[in-house]
């Protein structure tokens, strides 16, 4: 072999190689092995940076933390792109996803902004009023952080703007800046977050009502950016777990929100969904666990047979109900429910509506024979009884109702087999399967009792709630709309 041709062999060789560790350190199960960027508020910093140290430790993945201020961050993130953001204050985050650079996000901590004066604090300072002294010389953010932005519309809108401004000797881009330059005898009072100034032994910090009564949250949020969003997700719920971050947080003086999961590599929960509602959203669950790096053990059924196995001692962790009557029967076990969707009942008959049925006064025709679901098992049996009851009904077709099912679906297989002539059914039952009006079609009963609206609901025992929230908002995002409206559900959420 000539000598050139053998030197590029062995390039080539080198080359492949390299390029198949590549894959190799990329590839494979789990939450993602490469390095994350963070663009982290600079009031932040301290328990991040712990935070960071100990998920390297336990995980091996770099986090990169990009500290600053939080809409100095925020104007960045189309150009620098990145994982995760964590500003000071939600508004940033709420901004950012209106962009659509963010999808979702997890509450990390609540701030509070007060005085921040030298130990033992010499000139006496104890309101914002004592601001407006003459010769006070005052540190105060940017309006470019969070604190900045905060404190000056505080200011403003109590009316102070203009008395305190001429005492005004610099502005500072960060939380940081503006404590140091008290702990620094630089001023003699600053405006800035609690657990930020509880980092420095030269400071106090005192709390003013015109700000504890405005409390801000800090949320890390997923940027849609990111190239590892399992991995990204991962280490947010590993910021804000218990056990892991949330400590870290706590621990150094930050305020943290009450709810909150416990620390899980992959968490599992269990979701109770009424059996209409599975055309809908099985395939978005799946997504979900693929995003996440959870499980979530779905139960479908009638609501009646779910309620049962509630009463019985077994407690998901949501509940999405045919019906809100059915959410009541538990609703001490879980927090309040959103309406997401409405679905109507209508009847469903043989292609061209042989039997000519039109309404529920036909059916007590002499031989129809008909389909109901059991009143004791699901929503749609309950309503339908309840609609039978009150239009005078009920009694008329007992004898023409030949079955009495669990779940609507059971109904549209027992039709499709040709055993009924009529069912009354949810409006997505009919929907779920293109081959059930190949042979049948609706009739609408135009009845305000034959509808049912259904919630989502988080169970108060889950260990998960956070997660709950998020596979809430993903089942009743726009594309999870969509696949609803397809089937023939109304949308309800506000």
């Amino acid at each position: 072999m000539k000598r050139p041709l053998l030197v590029f062999v062995v390039l080539l060789s080198f080359l492949g190689g390299a390029f198949w560790w590549m894959v190799r350190d990329q590839g494979g199960n789990g939450a993602g092995k490469g390095d994350l960027l963070v663009h982290c508020a600079a009031g932040l910093r301290k328990p991040m940076a712990e935070i960071a140290r100990r998920y390297e430790k336990e995980f091996g993945v770099k986090v990169n933390l990009q500290f600053g201020g939080s809409g100095a961050l925020g104007s960045q993130l189309q150009v620098a792109g990145g994982d995760l953001y964590l500003p000071a204050d939600q508004g940033y985050i709420d901004s950012v996803r209106a962009k659509g650079l963010l999808e979702e996000s997890i509450p990390v901590a609540r701030l509070t902004a007060g005085l921040v004066v030298p130990k033992g604090n010499p000139e006496g300072i104890t309101s914002l009023d004592d601001l407006k002294r003459e010769g006070l010389k005052i540190s105060l953010g940017e309006k470019s952080a969070s604190v900045g932005k905060f404190t000056w519309s505080v200011l403003g809108k109590e009316g102070l703007l203009d008395e305190v401004k001429p005492n005004v000797v610099v502005t500072k881009p960060t939380v940081n800046g503006i404590v140091e330059d008290v702990a620094t005898g630089a001023v003699d009072v600053s405006l800035a977050w609690d657990a930020v100034a509880g980092n420095y032994s030269e400071v106090e910090w005192i709390a003013v009502p015109e700000f504890t009564k405005r409390t801000k949250l800090a949320s890390i949020g997923v940027l849609t950016s990111s190239k590892d969003a399992k991995r990204a997700l991962h280490f947010a719920r590993y910021t804000t777990a218990k056990g892991r971050g949330r400590e870290v947080f706590l621990g150094m003086g930050f305020d943290v929100p009450n709810e909150g999961d416990v620390w899980s590599d992959r968490p599992e929960v269990t979701l109770f969904s009424g059996s209409m509602l599975r055309p809908a959203i099985q395939e978005r669950v799946r997504e979900f666990e693929e995003r996440e790096g959870c499980r979530v053990n779905t139960v479908f059924e009638g609501c009646g047979t779910l309620v049962a196995q509630m009463n019985s001692g077994v407690m998901p962790s949501g509940y999405f109900a045919c019906d809100t009557k059915f959410l009541a029967k538990v609703q001490d076990r879980f927090f309040a429910g959103t309406v997401v969707t409405g679905n109507e009942i209508v009847l469903l008959v043989r292609k061209g509506n042989p039997m000519g049925l039109l309404g529920l006064k036909d059916l007590a025709k002499p031989g129809l024979k008909l389909g109901v679901c059991d009143s004791r098992k699901s929503a749609l049996g309950e309503l339908t009884q309840i609609m039978l009851e009150r239009r005078g009904m009920a009694d008329k077709i007992v004898g023409n109702v030949l079955v009495k099912v669990a779940k609507g679906d059971d109904l549209v297989s027992a039709m499709q087999a040709r055993s009924l002539e009529a069912a009354l059914i949810y409006r997505s039952n009919a929907l779920a399967s293109p081959v059930t009006l190949e042979e049948h079609e609706i009739v609408e009963l135009h009845d305000e009792l034959a509808f049912a609206e259904q919630p989502y609901a988080i169970g108060k025992g889950t260990p998960y709630p956070e997660l709950m929230k998020r596979l809430g908002a993903y089942l009743s995002n726009g594309e999870a709309r969509m696949r609803f409206e397809s089937l023939g559900f109304r949308w309800r959420l506000k």
